[in-house]
């Protein structure tokens, strides 16, 4: 597969993903991170489409049940290092 193939392939799946995809909500904050397509793989989620870096957690529970699970999605915090020059 080409290269501008490739690319071009890529830009439609997003551009779909971005129309008809679901809404991705920061379990933390309640912000919108995003749309994109949550696809189940091989015992894997794959996330196509979502342009933001995201760290699946855990939701809590009221009540310890390990036959179901919920999995929500947070970003990132900023990076809070001080600059340092030497």
């Amino acid at each position: 597969m080409s290269r501008r193939l490739r690319t071009g392939f890529n830009g439609l799946v997003t551009g779909l993903a971005h129309l008809f995809g679901s809404n991705l909500i920061d379990y933390r904050t309640g912000r919108k991170i995003g749309r994109a397509f949550l696809v189940p793989w091989r015992g894997k989620i794959l996330i196509i489409g979502l342009r933001e870096h995201v760290i699946p957690v855990f939701l809590p529970q009221e009540r310890a049940t390990y036959w179901k699970q919920e999995i929500g999605f947070t970003v990132h915090s900023p990076v809070d290092f001080p600059r340092e020059r030497q």
